[in-house]
């Protein structure tokens, strides 16, 4: 179109293309000069395009999960988060959770061939150890790079451990490279802790219903899917407990007992 509204339009999408490239084009020199610096500061062997980094998250060794993070080129790719239920290890032993998941995640890994560039631990050089003891057992620990990111007592900072150095790598609070790693194991913390709190209270749900006398597994769905919630059920009067399917005149009487006993 020479004029008009048209003309217009298309000078709109123009700008608004231009616009998009010009973000696009800042973001990536952004990338390449953290990269740059993640390279220097952290002696690391390659680029770090793909991270990952894994935490483990449990109350007493009690519903233990194992959540991994992935950010590729300084953005998280949510496709890639997973949880791991712990499925070997009983009672609070973090050491040996890591190893699990660790050898899990790895294992997948090699068989997609989907390995990082660098994988995170949360934790020190105990936790570090851990994940090359199992990068040894597949004989990958020169394939990437391996990095542990602790907290420490306050007036020590974030400490950063590599594999083969004594000493941890100390940046100052406000480095980018440090801002990154905190960003990156934070949000795996935080998807750990939403994943452990929803099988906490699924737990609790569950366990309080297993104390009521004759509500089996299907009797227990019912009631949830009918009612929607455990507070639901609690506050439900006999006749409304006998409207969920399975749940008889009896049976709601003894629930109601059960929560609100005489």
């Amino acid at each position: 179109p020479q004029r008009g509204d048209n003309l217009q339009l298309i000078d709109m999408a123009n700008k608004n293309a231009m616009q998009i490239f010009n973000e696009k084009e800042k973001k990536e020199a952004s990338w390449r000069s953290l990269s740059g610096a993640m390279l220097k500061k952290l002696n690391l062997q390659r680029s770090p395009e793909i991270i990952e980094c894994l935490d483990i998250s449990n109350i007493g060794g009690k519903q233990a999960v194992g959540s991994l993070v992935n950010f590729k080129k300084g953005e998280p790719d949510k496709s890639s988060f997973r949880h791991y239920k712990i499925r070997t290890v009983e009672g609070p032993d973090d050491y040996s959770m890591m190893k699990e998941v660790i050898r899990r995640r790895i294992k997948r890994a090699i068989d997609e061939d989907t390995l990082p560039d660098l994988f995170v631990v949360d934790g020190g050089r105990g936790q570090l150890s851990m994940a090359l003891a199992i990068a040894d057992e597949f004989s990958i620990t020169d394939k990437l790079d391996w990095l542990g990111i602790a907290k420490e007592k306050k007036e020590e900072g974030e400490k950063i451990y590599k594999p083969g150095r004594k000493n941890p790598i100390l940046l100052l609070p406000h480095n980018p490279v440090l801002l990154y790693l905190m960003r990156i194991r934070d949000e795996s913390h935080r998807y750990g802790v939403t994943f452990h709190r929803k099988l906490r209270n699924k737990a609790t749900l569950l366990s309080e219903l297993d104390a009521v006398p004759g509500i089996g597994k299907e009797k227990k769905q019912n009631l949830l899917r009918h009612l929607g919630s455990l507070k639901q059920i609690k506050m439900a009067s006999i006749e409304e407990l006998q409207e969920v399917k399975g749940i008889g005149e009896g049976l709601a009487k003894q629930i109601n007992n059960h929560f609100h006993p005489i």
